[in-house]
C-alpha cells in the first residue's frame, strides 16, 4: 500500500516538487532516504577538551562582538567557557545577527574547531542564541543528516520521515520484504523495517564507536540490498541490449593492414587482442557495450580507430567524445592526420566555438559529409543530428556519466538500430571493483605498453630542495629537452596552501630568465590554450608551468621531466596520470614528486608506491590494500551511480557476496529491488 507525499502534514506543491528532486515520489520513498552521516548533538564538550576537525557542540557566554575588516568584512565573537576561550567568526551576516549577539549571553555552537595562528575558532557554526545555560535542552540522540537539495531544510526532511516511520508502525504502509527467507538467511541479513528504523532513529551511545557498532548489520543489510539491486539491474540491461539490434560491422584484413602501415609503431600483443574483441562485438549485429581500460600510454585510442575505419568505410559515422576541449583538440589533429589517405572527412564540435562554425559543422552532421566527429559535451546537444551514427567512443570515462553516454548513443538510433559504444579509461580499477562499477559492460584490458619504451624514474623530493630542482631543470632545458612543472591549484588559498600556477610562474621565470616559459591553466580562453600548447609541441616553450588540466591531453615525446608540488595532497591515480605526460619518447625520464616536511605514514606510503612502480595496475592493487578503492575512484564521478547508502570506497568488500547472491534473485524480485533503490532509470538499450 503506498500513500501520496500529500497525505503528509506540511506537503504541498512546493514541498513535493522539491522531494522530487532528490528521488522521493511517494511516502514509502522517505523510508529509503536514508542518512549519509550523524552528527552528535547529545553533549557539550568543554573548549580545553575540543579536537581539530571533529564536529562538536559547545555552550559558551559572549563577551566581545566586533564587526572587522581584513581583505573582507567579518563577523568576529570572542566567547568562553570555564576551560578557555574561542573565536567564533561570520563571513555572511546580517544586521539583526549582529544585534541578537550581546554580551553576557549564551551561544550554543555547533561545529568544527580549527586553529588559526593557535587561536582556536568556530567558522559558520550551526548555532542557538539562549538566555539560561541551566535550560539548556540537548538532543536524545544522534541527529541523522539527508541528502537535501535547495529550499529543502534537514529539519524538514525529518519531520517529514518521522511521519513515514509512524505510519509503517501503525501498518498504514505496508513494507513487503522483498528479499526471500534462503537468502536472509544464508547472507545474515536483518530484517528490513526493522534495519530502516534503526538508521534513521538511532539508539544513544556515548561512544561514537559504540554507536557505529550497534548500526553496522542494519547499515548492511541496506547496503547489501543495494548494491543488489544495481547488480541485478545490470545484468537486466545486458539481457535486454542482446537482443536489440545494430549496425553489423565486419572485419576488414586489408582495412587493418593499410591502417597498421601508417603507424609508427607496433601494435603490443594487448592491444591485437582488444582489437579482435571489438571485431566480434561489432559483427554480432546488437549494440557493443565495451569497456576499454588500459594504462597510461598504453594505445587506447588507436585501438578505438581500427574500429572507426571499418565503421566509415561501411558509409556510417562515427562520434568521438572527449572531456576537455585541450583532448578533443589533440584527438581532432592526430585522427586528421593518420585518416588523411583514408578519404575520411573530419570535423571538430566544442563549446567555444562561434556560432556560425557550430552551424556548419551541424548541418554537414546532419547530411552525412562528416564521418567523423570529434567533440566534447557539445556533441550531446539537442542542436546536433546525425544522419547515421552507427559508433559512439567516449574517452575518459570517469570525467562523463551514464546519462551524458546515453544522449550520445540516443541521436544514433537509426530506424530500429542502435550504436555501438566504446568507452576508453586511463583509471586502473581492479576487475571486480570496475564489474560493480560498469556492470552493464563488457570488459578489457590493455595491459602492455608499447615496445621500446623506457620506465620512468620517479623521485620523491621535500620542497626545501626547491633550488636543486630549479638548477637540474636549467640543465636538462640547455641540452635540449622540455618540462612541466604541475601546481593543483590555480589561485592561492588559504585554506589548502597549495602554490598557484601563476605565482610559481613568476617565480621560475625570475629564476631562470634563460628559459622560455609557458603558462596553462583552465581560466584561459580556448585559443589562448592552444598557442601555449602548439608552443610547446614546437619547443618553442622549454618549461610549461600549469595546473592539473594537463592530466589528459597533452603527448610531448620530447618532454622528459615533470615536477609535481604538493605531491602529498594529490589522489595516487591522479598523480600516476600526470606522471604519463612523460615517458612518451625515447630518452629517459624523470617525474619528481615534490612534497611538505613531516608527512602522515599514508601519504609517504602512496608516494613510495609511485616511486617502486609505473604500473598503473599494481598502483591500483597496492592502493586498495592501503587505503580502498576511494582514492582510485577520487571525488564522486560526474553523473556516476547514485547510490543512497552504498559507498563502493568502503563497501567494496561486499561485492564478491552481493555478486554471488544475484545469480540466485529471479526476474521478478529484481524487478522490485530495481524499484526500491534506483533513483535515476537507465532507459534500456542506451546505457
Amino acid at each position: 500500500m503506498s500513500l501520496n507525499l500529500s497525505d503528509l502534514k506540511g506537503v504541498g506543491e512546493k514541498i513535493t516538487e522539491k522531494l522530487l528532486r532528490i528521488g522521493v515520489k511517494e511516502v514509502e520513498d522517505l523510508l529509503f532516504h536514508l542518512p549519509i552521516k550523524y552528527h552528535d548533538k547529545t553533549k557539550i564538550t568543554k573548549i580545553s577538551e575540543l579536537e581539530e576537525k571533529k564536529l562538536l557542540q559547545i555552550c559558551v557566554k559572549i563577551e566581545k562582538v566586533n564587526v572587522v575588516f581584513y581583505r573582507r568584512r567579518m563577523l568576529i565573537i570572542k566567547a568562553a567557557d570555564e576551560t578557555g576561550s574561542i573565536q567564533i567568526r561570520f563571513f555572511h551576516f546580517n544586521r539583526d545577527q549582529i544585534k541578537s549577539f550581546k554580551e553576557g549571553k549564551y551561544i550554543k555552537c555547533f561545529g568544527e574547531l580549527k586553529l588559526t595562528k593557535n587561536i582556536k575558532e568556530f567558522i559558520h557554526p550551526e548555532y542557538r542564541i539562549i538566555d539560561d545555560p541551566k535550560g539548556l535542552i540537548l538532543d536524545d540522540t544522534y541527529t541523522p543528516i539527508y541528502p537535501v537539495t535547495d529550499g529543502l531544510r534537514q529539519a524538514s526532511i525529518r519531520k517529514l520521515i518521522k511521519q513515514a516511520i509512524k505510519l509503517l508502525y501503525e501498518k498504514k504502509i505496508l513494507l513487503k520484504e522483498v528479499l526471500p527467507e534462503k537468502i536472509l538467511e544464508e547472507y545474515k541479513l536483518e530484517d528490513i523495517e526493522k534495519s530502516l528504523v534503526k538508521i534513521h532513529i538511532p539508539e544513544k551511545y556515548d561512544d561514537i564507536n559504540k554507536f557505529n557498532d550497534s548500526i553496522s548489520k542494519y547499515r548492511r543489510r541496506l547496503i547489501f540490498e543495494e548494491l543488489l539491486a544495481h547488480q541485478l539491474s545490470f545484468r537486466r540491461i545486458k539481457i535486454y541490449n542482446n537482443n536489440l539490434r545494430s549496425f553489423q560491422i565486419n572485419r576488414n584484413d586489408e582495412l587493418n593492414s593499410r591502417l597498421i602501415s601508417k603507424i609508427p609503431f607496433k601494435l603490443t600483443k594487448a592491444q591485437e587482442n582488444v582489437i579482435g574483441e571489438i571485431n566480434h562485438d561489432m559483427s554480432k549485429g546488437s549494440p557493443m557495450l565495451r569497456l576499454v581500460q588500459g594504462d597510461v600510454g598504453s594505445g587506447k585510442t588507436i585501438v578505438a580507430l581500427f574500429a572507426a575505419l571499418h565503421v566509415i568505410k561501411e558509409n556510417y559515422q562515427v562520434a568521438f567524445m572527449a572531456p576537455t576541449e585541450i583532448l578533443a583538440i589533440q584527438h581532432y589533429q592526430y585522427v586528421k592526420q593518420l585518416f588523411k589517405s583514408f578519404d575520411v572527412k573530419v570535423s571538430l564540435l566544442y563549446g567555444n566555438m562561434s556560432s556560425k562554425e557550430k552551424e556548419v559543422i551541424r548541418e554537414d552532421i546532419r547530411l552525412g559529409n562528416i564521418n567523423f566527429l570529434v567533440g566534447t559535451h557539445a556533441l550531446i546537444q539537442s542542436e546536433v543530428d546525425f544522419l547515421n551514427l552507427a559508433f559512439v567512443i567516449v574517452d575518459e570515462q570517469h570525467k562523463f556519466g551514464v546519462h551524458q553516454r546515453m544522449s550520445l548513443s540516443s541521436k544514433g538510433k537509426y530506424k530500429d538500430k542502435f550504436p555501438h559504444q566504446l568507452i576508453l579509461t586511463a583509471t586502473p580499477i581492479p576487475r571486480t571493483l570496475a564489474m560493480t562499477l560498469y556492470g552493464h559492460l563488457e570488459y578489457s584490458i590493455i595491459d602492455e605498453m608499447p615496445k621500446g619504451r623506457k620506465p620512468i624514474d620517479t623521485k620523491a623530493i621535500c620542497e626545501d630542495r626547491r633550488d636543486e630542482i630549479i638548477e637540474k631543470i636549467k640543465i636538462a632545458c640547455a641540452n635540449g629537452s622540455q618540462v612541466y612543472w604541475v601546481c593543483p591549484l590555480i589561485e592561492e588559498s588559504d585554506l589548502l596552501e597549495c602554490k598557484a600556477a601563476v605565482k610559481t610562474y613568476n617565480d621560475l621565470r625570475n629564476a631562470l630568465p634563460d628559459i622560455n616559459l609557458g603558462l596553462l591553466h583552465g581560466r584561459m580562453k580556448l585559443k589562448e590554450k592552444e598557442l601555449v600548447m602548439d608552443d610547446f609541441r614546437n619547443k618553442k616553450i622549454n618549461l610549461l608551468i600549469s595546473t592539473t588540466i594537463i592530466e589528459v591531453g597533452l603527448d610531448v615525446t620530447n618532454a622528459t621531466i615533470i615536477v609535481i608540488e604538493n605531491a602529498e595532497r594529490m589522489g595516487l591515480s591522479q598523480l600516476h596520470q600526470l606522471r604519463g605526460r612523460v615517458g612518451r619518447g625515447k630518452d629517459k625520464s624523470t617525474c619528481i614528486l615534490l612534497y611538505k616536511s613531516g608527512l602522515s605514514d599514508i601519504a609517504y606510503s602512496r608516494i613510495n608506491i609511485l616511486r617502486k612502480s609505473v604500473n598503473g595496475f599494481e598502483i591500483a592493487k597496492e592502493d586498495l590494500n592501503i587505503r580502498g578503492p576511494g582514492e582510485l575512484l577520487g571525488k564522486r564521478q560526474k553523473g556516476a551511480i547514485s547510490y543512497k547508502i552504498a559507498n563502493i570506497a568502503e563497501d567494496y568488500k561486499l561485492i564478491p557476496e552481493v555478486t554471488k547472491c544475484s545469480e540466485q534473485i529471479p526476474e521478478n524480485i529484481a524487478e522490485l529491488l530495481g524499484k526500491r533503490w534506483i533513483i535515476n532509470k537507465v532507459e534500456i538499450g542506451n546505457a
